[in-house]
């Protein structure tokens, strides 16, 4: 995959080492030049340049990129270079950093931005996604009330394909929300049954994720926790950055 990450921080560019590693096409986009010999020793692409101005991005590579990530450390910054990176640059995935809780109600499809992510959980489950290697990913903690919200990607091969969604198993506790088809949301009860490519969303549990993941990929062990235990710590240490 070919991927854009605008802001070189310690997340930022944590990340894109992550998604380097994992075999996919990386630029980072920092203001900063100094960065640049740092990164490149790393096996990265460096732009200098503002990620907020539409021809910077496009010097990067957002013309053929398959997933921007809006990663600076401003929330301005990040729903600007988001809402470019849809509406001029059409690119299919864009994901933003939140910065400040506050903020968070604002990263929605208004300012072109699939998955707003705040915590190093879902910087991890990003970074799975974006390689392919997950069909489950959970994209927002909602801490007031205890719960996460969690996305079911039905592929061909999912268990979950052809069936409704009533019929699928899930835990007593877990409420199907929303049937992602085409771009567009769909009720649950509209939906019918279930077609490859859909996506599924689901309120669940912390910890749930595991058994959301077992109902629509049952023989897919799914990620491994110590794995993203080690990534999850390793990216909490710059949070902050």
């Amino acid at each position: 995959m070919n991927i854009v990450v605008a802001g070189a921080g310690t997340v930022g560019t944590q990340v894109a080492v992550a998604l380097v590693d994992a075999g996919n096409a990386v630029t980072l986009v920092d203001l900063d030049p100094g960065r640049g010999a740092q990164l490149a020793a790393r096996g990265l692409s460096f732009v200098v340049g503002d990620a907020a101005v539409a021809t910077t991005l496009e010097e990067a590579g957002g013309l053929r990129a398959d997933v921007l990530v809006a990663c600076t450390g401003q929330d301005p910054e990040n729903l600007v270079i988001s809402l470019l990176a849809r509406r001029r640059l059409e690119i299919p995935r864009v994901v933003a950093r939140v910065n400040d809780e506050r903020h968070r109600w604002l990263f929605d499809e208004t300012w072109g931005v699939d998955a707003a992510i705040s915590s190093a959980s879902s910087l991890v489950s990003l970074i799975e996604e974006a390689t392919g290697s997950a069909r489950t990913v959970r994209l927002a903690d909602l801490s007031a009330v205890g719960l996460v919200l969690v996305e079911a990607t039905v592929a061909a091969t999912s268990a979950a394909r052809g069936r409704l969604v009533a019929e699928l198993g899930l835990d007593r506790h877990d409420l199907a929300a929303a049937v992602i088809r085409s771009g567009r949301s769909v009720p649950t009860a509209a939906a019918r049954q279930l077609r490859a490519g859909d996506r599924v969303l689901v309120i669940t549990r912390p910890g749930g994720e595991e058994h959301v993941h077992r109902v629509f990929y049952p023989d897919d062990p799914g990620r491994g926790a110590g794995a993203e235990g080690t990534a999850v710590e390793d990216l909490e240490a710059g949070m902050d950055a």
